[in-house]
């Protein structure tokens, strides 16, 4: 049964793996030019900072959110003797 398991979890991992970009693809350069910066982010002009680090203000509201998550996977068997 873990046999079982162990080949379907290989077999839904190794087409990520070939879907991968390959490492001698040159990465494109995504430079912000010196003139066209974005206004930096301080603390002090973040009123959701109080609520702690990652924090973010929702645009055209007073609503403070924060994003995140997990993820958790769960197998158990039974084996009964024959």
């Amino acid at each position: 049964m873990r046999t079982f398991f162990v080949a379907m979890l290989i077999a839904v991992l190794s087409p990520s793996a070939v879907l991968a970009a390959p490492a001698s693809r040159p990465k494109p350069d995504y430079t912000t030019p010196a003139n066209r910066l974005p206004p930096a982010k301080s603390a002090a002009g973040n009123p959701c900072a109080v609520f702690g680090p990652g924090f973010l203000k929702v645009e055209g509201t007073d609503t403070c959110m924060k994003i995140g998550g997990s993820v958790q996977v769960d197998i158990s068997g039974a084996a009964r003797p024959r």
